[in-house]
């Protein structure tokens, strides 16, 4: 073999590795290409369930401040309807205590200022 039979066989054998790196980057072209498409419609997947949970998570703090809304209506109409009344009742009873008491004398007063003349 000759110097120049083994430069050609040298050419030959690194043209056929260009070729058969060239066959193999083209399938990693493609390949790669498939992934970003399955990568995309999964992400499309998923922001739309993602999309799907916010708009659930919104209904359900709309729902949750409508029924603090009502709560708050609901303490309002109870405090209306029960306590004030009956903090006014215990107000007029206590008025009418302390009326009495007045006008007539206090029992306990009587009491303590017996003990004092003593």
């Amino acid at each position: 073999m000759t110097l120049e039979t083994v430069r050609d066989l040298a050419i030959v054998f690194m043209a056929l590795v260009m070729i058969v790196v060239g066959i193999g980057v083209t399938v990693l072209i493609v390949q790669v290409w498939k992934l970003v498409g399955i990568a995309r419609k999964k992400f499309e997947t998923l922001t739309d369930g993602a999309n799907d949970i916010l708009g659930s998570v919104k209904d359900t703090a709309q729902t949750a401040a409508k029924t603090a809304k009502t709560a708050a209506g609901t303490a309002e109409f109870v405090a209306d309807r029960t306590a004030v009344p009956v903090i006014e009742i215990y107000s007029a009873v206590s008025g009418a205590k302390r009326f009495a008491e007045a006008a007539f004398g206090s029992p306990r007063r009587r009491s303590n200022g017996n003990s004092a003349d003593d």
